[in-house]
């Protein structure tokens, strides 16, 4: 089999390539690799978007909200925005619509997994288990394998289906009211119907936890708010880099995470992997293969040296996000968490920095070049 584009791997950052390829009615022949049916993918993706935007996604929106927390014991931010929605995709629904949409085009879906990426002549070949693919350029989306000494950021989630009302009007981004032994934890909460619930424990460190301590935490948590269940919907798992991670395969791109698409403060990505892969399509189409940076080189600085101050500092770490927050308005906060910050954006959350860690970290980056 030859093409001239293969993208590896079927999740957001391929499919939503291979879409943009095919509206901008590429000639180009197209094969994404992917082992698993979309139907199979169940997660939730999340991300703030502008309220005249909410309908590209309306057929996989699962839930959307204007209003969202940020809280520890003691305080409780927040925020309701008037221009952004933070929405919830289920990623099953929208994967298989991609599907859907690609069928009978120029677009090939192969169910197999690569085992190997060689060059041949002067193309890729690529080895699946049972098939092989020969490729004048090869995009690779898989998840990437995440050193054990880096930061990431590491959850556990449930979907309940609640024996009483919630009474939960707004998404809890980050409630740190939980315990802080394991990395910087917090807990996040999707409130899909009054009765429906999601629940994630979400821990920012080095070092992984086994699945019965996050859901000993949602458990907690869920009986200090005095919340019980009928059943448990479903349940999903992740891990997220938020350290820098690059891949030199000559004459291979990486997209989506692999491609450094995730925002290393937050873990945030579905915003960043459609603004990557929509420039590629583009590039493409004007004959050029190059991945663009998925993030401009300040953001990437600043999210670097905010990191480093929260690995370094970890004792202020919780009152460094709830001051970052309270600093800025929803629609601030939205921008700044889809990469659409201006000047006076940045000194605000500059200054909730703690100048002794955030200047030192500044002078050792300078000093390495």
């Amino acid at each position: 089999m030859n093409f001239d584009i293969a993208i590896i791997g079927g999740g957001n950052a391929g499919l939503s390539l291979a879409r943009n390829l095919f509206r901008d009615q590429t000639k180009k022949k197209i094969i994404v690799i992917e082992p698993e049916l979309p139907e199979n993918k169940a997660a939730n993706w999340c991300t703030w978007v502008h309220k005249d935007s909410v309908s590209i996604f309306k057929n996989s929106i699962k839930g959307s909200w204007e209003d969202w927390t940020v809280s520890n014991k003691t305080q409780k931010i927040n925020h309701s925005s008037s221009s952004y929605k933070y929405i919830c995709i289920d990623a099953a629904k929208y994967l298989t619509q991609i599907e859907n949409e690609l069928n009978n085009s120029n677009v090939s879906i192969l169910r197999d997994a690569v085992v190997e990426i060689s060059k041949k002549n002067n193309q890729k070949e690529i080895i699946c288990k049972n098939n092989t693919v020969l490729a004048d350029h090869v995009y690779d989306s898989r998840p990437p394998k995440l050193r054990t000494n880096l930061l990431r950021q590491h959850f556990y989630g449930i979907e309940f289906e609640l024996t009483e009302p919630h009474h939960i009007d707004s998404v809890i981004l980050m409630d740190f009211d939980v315990d802080q032994y394991n990395g910087l934890h917090f807990i996040y909460a999707l409130p899909f119907s009054e009765r429906k619930l999601f629940v994630e424990s979400t821990v920012i460190s080095k070092e992984l936890n086994q699945i019965e301590w996050y859901e000993n935490q949602i458990k907690l948590w869920m009986k200090n708010k005095n919340l019980d269940y009928i059943k448990k919907i479903s349940s999903e798992k992740g891990v997220i880099p938020q350290s820098k991670i690059e891949y030199k395969n000559e004459g291979i791109h990486c997209i989506g995470t692999r491609g450094g698409a995730v925002r290393l403060s937050s873990g945030y990505a579905f915003h960043n992997i459609q603004s990557q892969v929509g420039k590629l399509a583009n590039n493409i189409s004007n004959d050029c293969y190059d991945v663009s940076p998925a993030m401009n080189k300040f953001i990437t600085f600043m999210d670097e040296i905010f990191n480093k101050v929260l690995i370094n500092n970890p004792q202020i770490a919780v009152d460094l996000f709830l001051n970052t927050t309270k600093s800025l308005s929803a629609d601030e906060f939205a921008k700044f968490m889809t990469n659409k910050t201006n000047f006076n954006i940045w000194l605000k959350v500059i200054a909730q920095m703690p100048k002794k860690p955030f200047i030192g970290q500044i002078l050792k980056r300078a000093n390495r070049g």
